[in-house]
């Protein structure tokens, strides 16, 4: 079988503007749709949330989000089964986690994880993050957004997909405090050209690419298994400016040189990283 390529837009194309992130990008489809004509989940756990169907868990989530609450706010996009989370958590505990995750199974695996960890705060919603942020979290209330290893969604006609887009760019600044920090990173490099691309195209960012891209966090799960294997990643910071932020800067080790606009709107493809087995963890 042929090795998947990931696709960047023409340049004709890149120069159209772009509209807003659509509810068909959304991972389930519309979340009005599934209010609508889906069901509650029958979640087991101590720290998920179900804010789709639950409007206690809804006002849970807010008052966890509250930007009046003294401790510093961390999120993440994608958290599988919470191996970073439950280590960040444990090294921070005077911060408030928040983790977003569309699938059920990872949610109810990572809340047992935490409760083995003994974490105290953290939350964790089954939701698509890009649905409920606005809902959920004030403007200027975040201090650091972690996205890891995010689904490159290869095709052209998928591109709607990807969660690093010019409109989550934009969403993400608007709910970073002054010096926050969002932090991507990925195992397929055209998602790290592609990402600080997007990036770049809100005002108010300074985008760095990263010669560590462990970037001095606890690993994930996914960062391990390429450790392991000796597979390459990525990581791309953007920092809000206008503050010095509450929570220390991700290690940078110095950066990568800064890629050209032609770069980032090429019709370069890059080759899908070799297949990762799972592998059981403690």
């Amino acid at each position: 079988m042929s090795r998947r390529q990931f696709q960047l837009p023409d340049s004709a194309e890149s120069a159209r503007p772009k509209r807003d992130v659509e509810d068909t990008s959304l991972v389930g489809g519309s979340l009005a749709e599934r209010r609508k004509h889906g069901h509650r989940s029958e979640l087991n756990g101590r720290f998920v949330r179900d804010p789709i169907f639950e409007d206690d868990d809804v006002e849970a989530l807010r008052a966890w989000c509250d930007r009046d609450d003294p401790r510093p706010l961390a999120i993440e996009i994608g958290f599988q089964r919470a191996r970073f989370a439950g280590a960040w958590c444990a090294a921070n505990p005077d911060a408030r986690y928040l983790g977003f995750e569309v699938r059920r199974k990872f949610c109810e695996d990572a809340d047992a994880w935490l409760v083995k960890k003994g974490v105290n705060n953290a939350l964790l919603a089954l939701v698509d993050a890009r649905s409920m942020l606005d809902e959920l979290v004030a403007p200027e209330s975040v201090d650091i957004l972690f996205c890891f290893f995010p689904d490159p969604w290869w095709k052209k006609k998928h591109m709607k997909k990807r969660l690093v887009s010019r409109s989550f760019a934009a969403l993400a600044h608007k709910l970073l405090a002054p010096g926050g920090v969002l932090l991507v990173k990925t195992d397929v490099q055209g998602y790290a050209d592609w990402a600080e691309g997007e990036l770049r195209t809100v005002q108010g960012w300074t985008v760095t690419r990263l010669t560590d891209p462990g970037a001095g966090l606890p690993e994930t799960q996914r960062e391990r298994r390429c450790r392991l294997r000796g597979l390459p990643t990525w990581a791309v910071i953007a920092r809000k400016e206008g503050g010095p932020g509450r929570l220390p800067l991700p290690a940078q080790s110095g950066t990568l040189p800064l890629l050209a606009q032609s770069d980032t709107t090429s019709q370069l493809s890059h080759e899908e990283p070799a297949k990762i087995p799972n592998e059981t963890e403690e």
